[in-house]
C-alpha cells in the first residue's frame, strides 16, 4: 500500500503521540496481569480446599463419630435384640443424612435394616419395592483387614440422589460372629455445600468422580470438559493428595483456570474453574480505560499533525500532479501555485526546469532510430563506443519515385508536407512488420529486419509500402511510385563517426547490394536478392517474377533477382 506524504506525518505523529502510553500501558498490564493470575490461582486454590474440607468434615465428623457410637452400642452381648433395633432407629432419627442402617452377621442369611421412612416414601414413586435400591450388598465390599471405614458412592439415577455407603466393622462382633455396620448416607447436604458456595458467583465447581461423571455442580450446567476430567481422574487414580492448580485449553480454545483436590473420604474430585477472561476482566477496564485516553491524546496529536501536514503536502501533491500528467505524456504541464521560500519551492523550481529538457530530449529522440535508443539503453557507462559488430539481417532500401518532377513546381513547404505524409504512413508499415527505420536519405528510407523471420517481414514490409503509395496517389495530386530493394547477410552494425558526432547504423556489402537493387527497381517494383527468396515462404515466393541476372556496382557476377509488384500481390 502506497502511503503520501500527509498520511506518513500523521502516522508519525500518531507513533509519537501513543507509543509512551502504549509502552508504560503494556507494562502496567502485565503486572496486573500477573498479580491477577496469581489472585485467581490463590482463590481457587482456597475454594477447592474449602470445599474439600466441608466433605471431608461431613464424612468423618458428621457421621463417621456417631456411627462409631452405634456400632460400639451394638457390638457384644450387652443389649438385646430388641434393644439394638432401638438404637439403630434412634440413629436413623438422629442423623437425617443417613437414608438406611444395615447390620450384616456372618451366617445370619437376613441383615438387620432400618430405613427412613421420609426418603423410603419418595422412593415409592419411582420403584415398587424401595429396600431392594437401598439394601446393601455386602458382597460388593472389600472390608480392610486393619479394621478401618470403606466408603463407596452410587446414584439413584431415577431421583438423581447420590448416595455414599460406609461399612464399619463392628468389634467384637454380634453372639461371637463377625457383623459389619453399613450406612446409606445422602449426599445432598454436599451438593447444597457446592451449589451455596460464593466462588459460583464468578466461577463454577464440579465434583467428579473416578469414571468421570459429575455428580455435583455449582450452575446445574451441562459440563464436559476432556482437558480438566482428565487431570482430575489421573489425581483420582493416583491418589494425589496435593491441589493441582494450572491452566486448562478448552474444546472451544478459550482458557480456563483451575484447581482440583481430592476429598480424603470419598472417591470425588472436587474442580474449581473461572475463565481466564473473568479473571483477567479488571485488566480489560484498564484496557479500555487506557485505550479512550490514548484516543483522546491522538485525536489532539493528529488535529495539530494535519494543519502541519497540509502546510507542507499541497506543494508536493501538486509537483506529484505534474508529475503524473508528464507520465502521461504532457510536456506541456507546469508546477504551478508553489511560491514557498524553501526547500519545496526551489524543488518546484527545478522540476520545472527538468520538463522544459525532458521535452527537449523527447524532441532529439525523435531524430534518432529505435537502435539507436537500444544501444544507449544497452551501453552500461550510457555511452555508445565506437565500433561495431557482425549480425545477420535484412536490409530494405526504398525510393520515392517522381519526386524531383514533383517538386520543381511546387513550392518548398508544400513539398515537405506532401513528403512528410508519405513518410509518415511509409514508417508506420516498417513498425507495423518488425522493422526499424534506420536513416532517411532525402526521398529515400533505410529500414533494417532482424530475427528469424528477417526476409519475410521485410518483403511484406516492402509490398505494404508499394500498396500504400498506389492508395495515397489516388487520394492526391502527386503521382509518386515507389522503388525497392531488398537484401539479406551479414552486416556490421555499430557506431560510425567520431566522438563528438556518431551514427549508429549498418554497414558492410549486403547494405550496398539492397541499395542498388533499390536503383534498379522499375517504380512500384520491389527487387530481391536470391538469399532473400530462398528465405520466403512458399506463399511468397509463388508470387515474385524471375528476372534476368543483372550487373551491379562492386559485384564481378551477375546478381540472380526477383521482383514483387503491388499488382501482383492485390491480385494474389
Amino acid at each position: 500500500m502506497r502511503l503520501n506524504l500527509r498520511a506518513k506525518m500523521l502516522i508519525f505523529t500518531a507513533v509519537i503521540a501513543a507509543l509512551p502510553l502504549i509502552v508504560a500501558g503494556q507494562s502496567v498490564i502485565r503486572v496486573a496481569r500477573d498479580e491477577l493470575k496469581s489472585a485467581a490461582n490463590e482463590q481457587l486454590a482456597v475454594t477447592v480446599d474449602k470445599v474439600t474440607g466441608e466433605f471431608n468434615d461431613f464424612l468423618e465428623y458428621s457421621l463417621y463419630t456417631p456411627l462409631d457410637l452405634i456400632r460400639n452400642a451394638i457390638s457384644g452381648e450387652q443389649l438385646g435384640f430388641e434393644e439394638k433395633i432401638v438404637v439403630l432407629r434412634q440413629g436413623i432419627a438422629d442423623l437425617p443424612d443417613v437414608v438406611v442402617l444395615q447390620v450384616d452377621v456372618d451366617g445370619v442369611p437376613r441383615p438387620i435394616t432400618v430405613v427412613q421412612e421420609a426418603y423410603f416414601d419418595r422412593l415409592k414413586a419411582h420403584f415398587d419395592n424401595p429396600l431392594d435400591v437401598l439394601r446393601v450388598d455386602a458382597g460388593q465390599f472389600d472390608m480392610p483387614a486393619d479394621g478401618r471405614s470403606a466408603a463407596q458412592v452410587v446414584q439413584i439415577e431415577e431421583t438423581g440422589d447420590w448416595l455414599a455407603t460406609v461399612s464399619l466393622p463392628i468389634p467384637g462382633g454380634i453372639r461371637e460372629r463377625a457383623a459389619t455396620l453399613h450406612a446409606r448416607v445422602n449426599l445432598a447436604r454436599l451438593r447444597g455445600a457446592v451449589e451455596g458456595n460464593p466462588f459460583a458467583k464468578t466461577g463454577s465447581i464440579h465434583v467428579v468422580d473416578g469414571g468421570g461423571r459429575v455428580v455435583f455442580a455449582s450452575d446445574g450446567q451441562p459440563w464436559n470438559q476432556p482437558a480438566v476430567l482428565a487431570k482430575a481422574r489421573d489425581m483420582l487414580a493416583a491418589g494425589t493428595a496435593t491441589v493441582a492448580v494450572e491452566p486448562f485449553t478448552l474444546d472451544d480454545g478459550s482458557i480456563s483456570l483451575g484447581a482440583i483436590a481430592l476429598t480424603r473420604a470419598l472417591p470425588f474430585a472436587v474442580v474449581a474453574e473461572k475463565a481466564e477472561a473473568d479473571a483477567y476482566a479488571p485488566v480489560n477496564d484498564m484496557i479500555r480505560s487506557l485505550a479512550q485516553w490514548l484516543a483522546i491524546g491522538l485525536v489532539a496529536a493528529l488535529a495539530g499533525a494535519l494543519l502541519f501536514a497540509l502546510g507542507i503536502s499541497r506543494p508536493i501533491l501538486r509537483i506529484g500532479e505534474a508529475a503524473s500528467e508528464i507520465a502521461k505524456g504532457n510536456l506541456a504541464h507546469r508546477v504551478r501555485g508553489v511560491a514557498s521560500r524553501d526547500e519545496i519551492g526551489d524543488l518546484a523550481t527545478r522540476f520545472n526546469d527538468m520538463i522544459v529538457q525532458l521535452n527537449e530530449r523527447f524532441e532529439l529522440q525523435k531524430f534518432v532510430s529505435a537502435g539507436t535508443m537500444r544501444a544507449i539503453q544497452d551501453s552500461d557507462a550510457r555511452t555508445v563506443h565506437l565500433g561495431g559488430e557482425r549480425r545477420q539481417m535484412a536490409v530494405l532500401f526504398a525510393d520515392i519515385r517522381g519526386y524531383t518532377a514533383f517538386s520543381e513546381n511546387r513550392e518548398p513547404e508544400e513539398v515537405v508536407t506532401v513528403l512528410n505524409s508519405y513518410f509518415q504512413k511509409l514508417a508506420d508499415i516498417v513498425t507495423a512488420n518488425h522493422g526499424d527505420i534506420d536513416k532517411y536519405v532525402g526521398d529515400q528510407i533505410m529500414a533494417v529486419f532482424a530475427g528469424a523471420n528477417m526476409s519475410k517481414h521485410a518483403v511484406e514490409c516492402a509490398i505494404g509500402m508499394m500498396n500504400a503509395m498506389n492508395e495515397m496517389a489516388s487520394q492526391t495530386s502527386a503521382d509518386l511510385k515507389i522503388g525497392i530493394g531488398v537484401n539479406t547477410g551479414e552486416v556490421v552494425v555499430g557506431a560510425m563517426g567520431s566522438t563528438h558526432r556518431k551514427d549508429f547504423t549498418v554497414l558492410g556489402d549486403h547494405v550496398n547490394l539492397a541499395a542498388r537493387l533499390c536503383s534498379a527497381a522499375d517504380p512500384d517494383q520491389t527487387l530481391v536478392s536470391r538469399v532473400v527468396y530462398d528465405a520466403l515462404p512458399a506463399k511468397l515466393r509463388d508470387a515474385a517474377r524471375a528476372l534476368p541476372p543483372i550487373s551491379v556496382k562492386g559485384k564481378k557476377a551477375p546478381i540472380e533477382i526477383h521482383a514483387f509488384a503491388a499488382r501482383q500481390m492485390q491480385a494474389a
